[in-house]
């Protein structure tokens, strides 16, 4: 697709939006947010945040960046969690992660900003593994990060830390688009 073509599909489906939402949509979010899930997931464009709660507006502080990792966007990770005192922590992996396959082929050569992404994973997978076994790892990892650094929080039952697998390939014969909850505070789920 053209650049032009995709400026105009944006202005098009905005103008939709709009015309679809109006302004009673947009005035119960002008007053401020009060999401009920900080979400980290990876930036990949397959996984939205649609597939938890359909209308996401306003109850979804959402992070995404490669391989669904907290320290790579710590602060807004923090933002939801201690400001807006989301209720949720939501770590969310996903069917067939390019930062994951990524990490497991050898990322050597990849520019700077990515390997340092890609070397915070190293406490967590091996490579050898098969990819969803990393992808579960990485979630994990994430989770008994994200269990330390809010273990206050959690404690006082202010938050409650989810770790889930979005199976978009129906990986594991649930369904396609399944989201699997794999840990609730760190206790493995079914």
């Amino acid at each position: 697709m053209r650049h032009q073509n995709i400026l105009e599909l944006i202005q098009d489906n905005n103008h939709a939006f709009m015309n679809r939402t109006g302004k009673d949509f947009q005035a119960e979010m002008q007053h401020g947010q009060k999401p009920l899930i900080t979400l980290v997931s990876c930036s990949d464009s397959r996984v939205q945040s649609e597939a938890l709660l359909g209308n996401s507006f306003n109850k979804i502080f959402t992070v995404r960046n490669i391989g669904n990792q907290i320290f790579s966007n710590e602060a807004s990770v923090d933002y939801g969690v201690l400001y807006l005192k989301t209720p949720i922590l939501l770590i969310l992996g996903h069917s067939d992660c390019g930062a994951i396959k990524t990490f497991r082929a050898g990322y050597n050569k990849e520019p700077d900003s990515i390997k340092a992404r890609l070397d915070q994973l190293l406490p967590a997978l091996t490579p050898t593994d098969e990819l969803n076994t990393c992808i579960n790892n990485n979630i994990n990892y994430q989770v008994k990060i994200a269990l330390e650094k809010y273990s206050e929080k959690i404690k006082k039952n202010e938050l409650l830390v989810i770790g889930a697998f979005y199976d978009f390939k129906n990986d594991y014969g649930q369904g396609f688009g399944k989201v699997i909850i794999h840990s609730v505070n760190g206790e493995v789920q079914g």
